[in-house]
């Protein structure tokens, strides 16, 4: 995943020649699976005194067999003949990242949205089959022979989506929207409740917590698990944003720098050299086409909310925007 800079990948049985689909793991599989292992607690302050790693074994020798049967849910999958509301349903109303969508032929890459001069409403007659031809993100088996000359043509393949695909796909299209709809104010589309300054009062209330740049590493990782949320803001002694923290950074986890989920979170940024960028922040005048616009520039999944006082108010995701498109 950090080769590749991505947060899921298929996982694929070795039991037969064909090498069956299992099951696809994110990054935040990986993140609550070692956020609820045994003995992290003590592995992290143990690194924290002696400043290596302890040489005992850790979560991250575990299997991917053993991350895949801890998971709840598995992943949906979905007809490429399906309409894209179905699809955008599966990540609005369930919380998924990437779903399996079966079916799709070779040609179907070649494909675009049929022209019309009738604009549909909002994107209701739009196929899952338009999102993959206008996403390449076919699972190659790594198993197959690259040298086979066999021809795949008229044979189906399975193909995953995630929200930033469609939200692409989308906003490419966007004309068949209509002004209405993209010159919607910000402040309408955000389904997250607002920031909490402490973790107890968002315990308590159901608000979504900041982190301090005085919070561990670990502590925003729980505070991920516990709110079902990918991202948390990070601010200073004044309440302003100057980072957020999120699932991938456990990408770049390695045995010998667990330690370092026991340092605030700024350190563990920089101690695991992830990364550096700036968290994209809107504010009350900006439109749900202004917000679409900055995601796909920005390569984000989220953007921030800020008062005239630079702290951040709410989150709006990717799943919020296609929420509000449903």
């Amino acid at each position: 995943m950090r080769k590749h800079n991505i947060v899921s990948l298929p996982v694929l049985s070795t039991s037969s020649k064909d090498h069956p689909l299992v099951d696809v793991i994110s990054i935040y599989d990986l993140r609550d699976y070692i956020i609820h292992s045994p003995g992290l607690d003590n592995e992290v302050q143990l690194q924290l005194l002696s400043g290596r790693a302890s040489g005992a074994r850790t979560v991250l020798s575990d299997t991917v067999a053993q991350v895949v049967a801890s998971r709840k849910h598995a992943t949906q999958e979905i007809a490429a003949t399906a309409p894209l509301e179905s699809l955008i349903r599966l990540f609005s109303t369930l919380g998924h990242h990437r779903v399996l969508v079966t079916g799709v032929h070779p040609d179907t890459k070649t494909r675009s949205v049929p022209h019309s001069n009738e604009r549909p409403s909002r994107h209701r007659e739009w196929s899952i089959g338009s999102s993959c031809s206008f996403t390449s993100m076919g699972y190659p088996d790594p198993y197959d022979d690259e040298d086979s000359d066999e021809d795949d043509e008229g044979t189906s393949q399975m193909w995953g989506l995630t929200q930033y695909d469609v939200l692409h796909f989308i906003q490419h299209h966007n004309h068949h929207l209509g002004h209405p709809i993209l010159d919607t104010p910000a402040t309408s589309i955000a389904s997250t409740k607002p920031l909490s300054t402490t973790a107890v009062i968002a315990q308590s209330s159901g608000l979504l917590p900041v982190l301090t740049i005085r919070d561990s590493a670990l502590l925003a990782m729980k505070q991920l698990r516990d709110s079902h949320t990918s991202a948390l803001p990070v601010v200073d002694v004044d309440g302003r944003l100057v980072a957020e923290i999120a699932g991938p950074g456990m990408r770049y986890l390695t045995e010998d720098k667990i330690g370092y989920l026991g340092k605030p979170v700024l350190a563990f940024i920089n101690g695991l050299q992830l990364p550096k960028a700036n968290p994209y922040v809107i504010h009350e005048h900006f439109t749900m086409s202004q917000v679409m616009t900055g995601l796909l520039r920005m390569n984000s999944d989220r953007a921030w909310l800020l008062n005239s006082d630079e702290m951040p108010i709410c989150a709006i995701s990717i799943t919020d925007i296609l929420s509000f498109l449903l």
